[in-house]
């Protein structure tokens, strides 16, 4: 009887572990009461106990198996609670293919422990010591080997069954999955770490638009009428995507001592031989090459997975895009980002875009010493090598026209503590403590006000020079959303609660297009990412391939196209994922130019 009643509390325990190792991971992140449905409260602990009986069985014993778990799950609970505080959201499918980027700027923040990671991982140890009196021995239940490895082959292919059903419609409407794709807060807050994590799986590849016929686009092309042999100016292209650069206005109202981006504005208001409006992003906080793709191809996050890394899961050949039009009408092409080439997978992706050159801060910059803004090399050092490469380029080009790409860094995460070499000139009204959300606020504006210093000398230089150069600029994104939480807090809101519009915003940065020359004056446009390519070509008086002219010709009824949001020419916006179906000319047009088309310019 004492037997039988030792295996029975052995086996309530191996049963009952793994419903506390999902609550203890989840309230490392978030409550779960009143967030994650019971449905999928469920759906996670059943997920929890596939990975039990599968390394439980591998491990032989129960105890060891729960413990080799309990640790993974606090592992990963604990990174994806410092990566909520650094960037405001959790770890997904797609990171890891970023994972040695993310160690590029590991340094960079702080890794003080919140109270609820503290007290979580007290409880975690609890778990840990109480799995020492689970005494399921898989090796006497299983006494062959092969056997054991049988079990945990089933739980292995149990999970992706589990996987499979998950991604099934009529699963995720059943469970209540959360499936707002912009808000990766949201997703793992309401469906759980685990269940979260795998229902984004399904956004791992790129599917073919429904009815897709490589053909038909090729014929939709061959029909557009565009001279791409020639251009009738040909004006040297800088182009600056500044790291998070951002105007907090867009998000609320903010009062500070001064303008924190004064020439900035004056630009867009109305400047001469300028176009300028707000650019609206695919991502926010982080993930900046999507900003880097969509501007140079043309392209839209909006029809690859969501929050996918087009850099590093979609090009693996030669593509068609701004650097390999430019180059085959004679331009020298050039990019540049003062920090490390391991990031994002550059130093493949930038040679299939055709750039003859690229220089990062391991090959070039450290050797330069250039001046830095807190561990970063500073907009106005980099904007001043910007001019002498592009003289350069000039010179060894004969004269010849120059396209330069630039992505900066002085402005990057994060931002939770003063810095000797960032002074504040700038500060925001109704600040009453400088806790660590003022300081993250005050040390981004006066990034801001630096950048936009930096930005007017750039200009001053060029409104100086004799060669006809047009200057583009914008931000890659806005930073992390927990930078404004004091600006919410004035303006009667926060991060977690909201509406629609709100989290439109949080995706709109400005954008620039000057020219030392005469240009047609816009201002106050609304535009994506994946259009600013075709502004600048027409601003500089270059014409559009078939492709862009396509995409141009879409932008009259849809001038926003971004992974978030979709604006029509009336001026409605919706979530892109409700209008997938008016979008699908566009998504198929460009499936063609990413995965089936050849290079139109050799």
């Amino acid at each position: 009887m004492k037997i039988i009643t030792n295996r029975l509390k052995d086996w309530v325990l191996f049963l009952v572990m793994p419903v506390v190792l999902f609550y203890l991971s989840q309230n490392m992140l978030t409550n779960v009461i009143g967030r994650v449905n019971w449905q999928l409260q469920i759906a996670n602990i059943v997920l929890m106990m596939l990975f039990a009986v599968f390394v439980s069985s591998l491990a032989g014993k129960s105890s060891l198996g729960l413990r080799i778990l309990t640790v993974l799950v606090w592992l990963i609970s604990t990174v994806d609670a410092y990566i909520y505080e650094f960037r405001g959201s959790y770890i997904m499918p797609w990171d890891i293919f970023s994972v040695g980027t993310a160690l590029n700027v590991a340094d960079n923040f702080s890794y003080v422990p919140t109270t609820r990671m503290v007290i979580v991982s007290i409880l975690f140890i609890g778990l840990f010591w109480a799995e020492g009196y689970c005494k399921v021995d898989f090796s006497k239940l299983f006494k062959r080997a092969a056997l054991r490895f049988i079990i945990s082959a089933l739980a292995l292919a149990s999970v992706f069954c589990y996987t499979w059903l998950i991604h099934r419609n009529t699963v995720i409407e059943k469970l209540g999955i959360y499936t707002i794709q912009f808000d990766a807060d949201g997703l793992i807050k309401h469906n759980g770490l685990g269940a979260g994590f795998i229902y984004e799986l399904k956004f791992l590849s790129v599917e073919k638009p429904a009815g897709y016929s490589s053909s038909k686009q090729k014929e939709i092309l061959e029909k557009i009428d565009a001279d791409t042999t020639s251009a009738g100016s040909t004006p040297d292209i800088i182009v600056i995507m500044d790291e998070a650069f951002s105007d907090p206005a867009v998000d609320g109202k903010i009062e500070t001592n001064e303008d924190y981006m004064p020439f900035i504005h004056s630009l867009m208001n109305g400047a001469e031989n300028t176009q300028s409006g707000y650019m609206n992003m695919s991502v926010i906080g982080g993930n900046t090459p999507n900003s880097e793709f969509e501007f140079l191809t043309g392209h839209s996050m909006a029809f690859l997975p969501k929050g996918s890394i087009a850099f590093q899961q979609f090009i693996r050949h030669e593509i068609d895009s701004m650097p390999s039009y430019l180059k085959s009408l004679g331009y020298s092409t050039l990019a540049m980002h003062p920090y490390d080439s391991s990031g994002w997978n550059r130093t493949k992706v930038y040679p299939l875009l055709k750039f003859d050159e690229m220089y990062f801060l391991d090959d070039y910059y450290e050797n330069l010493n250039l001046p830095e803004v807190r561990k970063y090399v500073s907009d106005d050092a980099f904007f001043g090598q910007i001019e002498k490469e592009v003289a350069a380029r000039a010179e060894k080009a004969e004269k010849g026209p120059v396209f330069s790409f630039n992505v900066t860094m002085q402005n990057h995460s994060s931002y939770g503590k003063e810095f000797d070499n960032l002074p504040w000139t700038i500060s925001v009204n109704g600040i009453e403590e400088m806790n660590k959300q003022a300081i993250r606020i005050t040390n981004y504006v006066n990034l801001i006000k630096l950048t936009d210093t930096a930005f007017e000398k750039l200009i001053d230089h060029y409104k100086n020079s004799d060669r006809p150069t047009v200057v583009v600029f914008f931000g890659d994104h806005q930073p992390d959303p927990n930078v404004y939480d004091i600006m919410w807090s004035q303006n009667g809101k926060s991060a977690d609660t909201l509406d629609k519009e709100d989290t439109f915003n949080t995706y709109r940065v400005p954008f620039i297009i000057w020219a030392n020359y005469d240009i047609e004056e816009k201002s106050g446009l609304e535009i994506s990412d994946n259009y600013l390519g075709n502004m600048t070509l027409k601003a500089a008086g270059i014409p559009l391939t078939k492709y862009r002219t396509f995409t141009d010709e879409f932008s009259k009824k849809y001038p926003v196209i971004s992974a978030i949001r979709t604006m029509d020419a009336d001026g409605n916006s919706y979530a892109t994922d409700d209008v997938a179906s008016e979008l699908k000319e566009y998504a198929a047009m460009q499936y063609y130019e990413m995965f089936d088309d050849k290079d139109d310019y050799e």
